[in-house]
């Protein structure tokens, strides 16, 4: 299947496993192949996809980690009658600034692993396997490609792959952006040439 890759695509899917790694995690995800494309900012479907709001910053902004309580939860517990800025200020007058935030393992604790690497540190080279579904993705480009009569795959096919509205993931990332799957799926293929 990677024979019929252009080199946007190719390099796109070599990206994404860079994005991986950047982000500290052991899999390349759905959301690192768009995070792949997007790195190619020649590509055509990436101004599409800046036209709804996705780009490169806004998705790894959307993808990292909030903490332990993020907006969202400090808004739920308010409906409870918690206020958790109040229980923040209090553990930091009785434990010190900072005590709510999550500690890191002790040192002593850390296990080492082969080449000097700790358990908490992100391996830095070799393969990082692909999620399911970043498979399910890229086998759903070939589909979008043939059902173009195109012959080769290309960032715009990889993202129309990635837009399936049965990946959480995706789906989920899209909706923190502002739109969804169906939305921009309907903005690429409305940029495409029709097919032969």
């Amino acid at each position: 299947m990677f024979e019929r890759f252009t080199q946007d695509a190719r390099i796109a899917v070599v990206l994404a496993q860079e994005e991986a790694r950047e982000l500290g995690h052991t899999w390349i995800g759905s959301e690192h192949l768009l995070l792949g494309v997007l790195g190619r900012p020649g590509a055509p479907v990436v101004a599409t996809l800046a036209g709804f709001g996705i780009t490169p910053e806004a998705c790894r902004s959307a993808l990292a980690p909030t903490g332990p309580l993020g907006a969202s939860d400090a808004e739920a517990l308010r409906a409870f009658g918690i206020d958790l800025e109040a229980v923040r200020a209090r553990a930091e007058d009785t434990f010190g600034p900072g005590a709510l935030d999550r500690p890191g393992p002790p040192e002593e604790r850390r296990r080492i692993l082969p080449f000097g690497r700790r358990r908490d540190e992100p391996a830095r080279k070799g393969h990082i396997p692909f999620a399911r579904r970043a498979k399910k993705a890229l086998e759903r480009s070939l589909r979008e490609a043939l059902a173009r009569k195109d012959r080769h795959i290309g960032p715009e096919h990889v993202v129309l792959g990635i837009l399936d509205p049965d990946d959480k993931v995706t789906d989920g990332l899209l909706r923190k952006l502002g739109t969804d799957t169906a939305t921009v799926r309907n903005g690429i293929l409305r940029q495409l040439p029709r097919a032969a």
